[in-house]
């Protein structure tokens, strides 16, 4: 198969690093008269080879840099994630591949999956390879990313390459392309390979997967980088040279494509791969009149939290009162750096139409955040009840901008049939919000009440768009043994949402459960991909008479539904611990790809009698479970006064 190359003069010296430049000699060698050439292309062009079906190696992308200055391929990795060449991303691979770590230099698109178009916003070279990880803007949902190899290639395996470079006869294929090839030799991070059957590796290819199959599933071995180019359209090799190239190996880099290429974490404030925890503080009226309110971020790093760091005040801004907002964090431009979201009550409309409320966000500057901006209002259309709104934030259309949903109180049905209730979503266009579309409406199937429902999101089935979770409260159980409740999910359709589908009820087993004890979140704490639902439960007094007990619950996603709740934390084991006094949050806070949770508790007064005291408490997932809890923030530790009861986390 042909693969995208740039055709240059063969470099007297490569300026690459030590490492590089021995791999260019070592290839000169194997390569023999042909010029070892790299396969960034300006246009693009493809391997030379057989078109690849419609669904075959489905996760190879095509990428264009800049205004069709280069074209290359790549290998989606991770819904979010493409592995490719860094020489796609300089003007002279063959003088210097070295590539910055963040925004490409210059605007990339990469197609996925023959229609998925994604905007490439943050490069994360190797290094010493070349390799560089390229997120995209928005994950790509429907298309099986390949894994990469764990075992090394030997020389005589079969690979097969995969490009969207130039072929034989084609200067710009629109047909990704395939082409056989044998690994003649492994030294260090090159590949060398052998072209069967006329194929080649041409301009346009380079990044592309070379990817070995065992029993049907496809493994990346590694990614093209340079080649002679033989066979390719235009260009011209000494009768009898056989076509060979060269690629950078992944299967001995993979710890550090793992760690790089994670999934964009939820309320990641700074972009650096690990979750943050904001709080929307109430400081009170004003003397003059109005209300005081502070937003405040507590950043995760490599060595725990930092101390709170205000990023808003209202002094500048006008009165803002706390009292009215409910909070919640996302991704609503679709930057990788979470954004905050404030849904507001704005009272009774001033034309007496009913009520109002009000969408207000504060974009990431990433330094902090921008004032407030409302992107949207109820008066515009009717009137709503902030009172009856209950809100949750994900990416509900897989488009990588998380959106808002807000499940909606309509009170007693008009036909005497119970309950209604609705599911409204208002999607995030990435300079605004749509208005309110009803998704869901309980009144086609039943009854039921807002009131006895607590909502979360999270993308229950791993299909890259966020699904909406229901946590009920049936209230006794018929043989009086007990409460009972059960879990309801709202799948997303990416227009639309499913009827809601009870994955879970307590009254299938012996246990009482109450609901009004309950506090639901939501996330991967497996780092499988899918979203899981906790529940922090308040246990009562504890039997011993040691203080109150509190414990952790998850109920872990199949993809097609949820296993039981399983107890993975029990505060009994190390002392008291008061439900009441918890406000959980879930997050990635060390960066590992798995959520943890995290607590905002309260100590009442300080000991000194100088104010309140709060804490911040991360349990931290070990994929089967969950460590007990440390304490990462203390504001008993510094002069000021903290109230829990003030603060509202994002």
């Amino acid at each position: 198969m042909n693969a995208r190359v740039k055709t240059v003069s063969p470099p007297r010296r490569l300026r690459r690093g030590g490492a590089l430049r021995a791999a260019g000699v070592r290839a000169a060698a194997l390569l023999g008269a042909a010029p070892l050439l790299f396969l960034a292309a300006a246009p693009t062009h493809a391997v030379v080879g057989q078109p690849a079906g419609e669904a075959d190696y489905g996760f190879t992308a095509r990428l264009l840099v800049g205004d069709h200055q280069r074209g290359c391929s790549g290998s989606l990795i991770s819904p979010e994630w493409l592995l490719t060449a860094a020489s796609c991303f300089v003007d002279d691979p063959a003088a210097d591949s070295s590539v910055p770590a963040g925004p490409p230099p210059l605007k990339t698109v990469a197609t996925v999956g023959g229609d998925q178009v994604r905007n490439v916003v943050e490069l994360r070279p190797h290094g010493e390879r070349d390799l560089v990880l390229a997120r995209l803007a928005q994950p790509v949902p429907g298309v099986t990313p390949v894994p990469v190899a764990a075992a090394a290639p030997a020389a005589g395996q079969e690979l097969t390459v995969v490009g969207h470079g130039r072929t034989a006869s084609e200067w710009v294929p629109l047909d990704r392309h395939t082409g056989t090839f044998s690994v003649t030799a492994v030294g260090g991070g090159d590949v060398t390979l052998g072209g069967q059957d006329g194929a080649s590796v041409c301009q346009g290819d380079a990044g592309g997967p070379a990817v070995r199959t065992v029993d049907g599933r496809p493994a990346l071995v590694a990614v093209s980088s340079r080649s002679n180019q033989v066979g390719c359209l235009g260009n011209e090799a000494p009768a009898g040279t056989a076509p060979a190239a060269i690629s950078t190996r992944v299967d001995d880099v993979r710890d550090w494509i793992t760690a790089n290429a994670r999934p964009t974490p939820r309320a990641d404030f700074d972009g650096d791969g690990r979750s943050d925890v904001g709080v929307l503080y109430d400081n009170g009226a004003l003397e003059g009149g109005g209300f005081h309110t502070t937003l405040w971020s507590l950043t995760s790093g490599a060595s725990g939290f930092a101390a709170p760091r205000r990023t808003w005040d209202s002094e500048d801004f006008g009165s803002w009162n706390a009292a009215r907002s409910k909070t919640f964090a996302g991704d609503f431009d679709g930057d990788g750096r979470s954004d905050v979201g404030v849904l507001y009550d704005g009272g009774t409309r001033t034309d007496g139409g009913g009520n109002r409320t009000a969408l207000w966000t504060f974009t990431n500057t990433g330094s902090g955040f921008g004032e407030p901006v409302k992107v949207w209002d109820s008066e515009d259309g009717g009137s709503w009840t902030w009172s009856r709104s209950a809100v949750v934030a994900g990416d509900f259309d897989g488009d990588g901008r998380d959106d808002v949903g807000v499940l909606y109180d309509n009170g007693v049905r008009t036909d005497g049939g119970g309950n209604r209730t609705t599911l409204w979503t208002l999607t995030s266009t990435g300079s605004g919000f749509g208005k309110p579309v009803m998704v869901w409406d309980s009144a086609v199937s039943g009854s039921w009440t807002w009131g006895n429902s607590k909502p979360v999101a999270g993308d229950f089935n791993g299909d890259g768009r966020g699904d909406v979770g229901v946590l009920y409260d049936y209230g006794t159980r018929a043989d009086g043994s007990g409460n009972r409740m059960g879990l309801w999910t709202l799948t997303s359709t990416g227009s639309g949402f499913a009827r809601p589908v009870k994955v879970w009820d307590s009254g299938d087993g012996a246990s009482s459960w109450t609901w009004s004890r309950s506090a639901p979140i939501a996330g991967d704490f497996d780092g499988d991909g899918r979203g899981d639902v906790g529940v922090l439960y308040d246990n009562g007094v504890r039997t011993d008479g040691g203080g109150n007990r509190t414990t952790l619950w998850t109920l872990t996603s199949t993809g097609a539904g949820f296993g039981k709740p399983v107890s993975v934390w029990d505060s009994a084991v190390s002392g008291s611990w008061t439900w009441g006094n918890s406000k959980p949050v879930t997050g990635d806070f060390d960066g590992d790809g798995r959520s943890d949770v995290g607590m905002l508790y309260d100590y009442g007064t300080r000991a000194d009698g100088s104010g309140n005291r709060t804490g911040l408490w991360t349990l931290t997932s070990t994929g089967s479970g969950f460590t007990r809890p440390v304490k990462v923030w203390d504001s008993g530790d510094g002069a000021g006064s903290w109230t829990w009861a003030r603060s509202d986390l994002t």
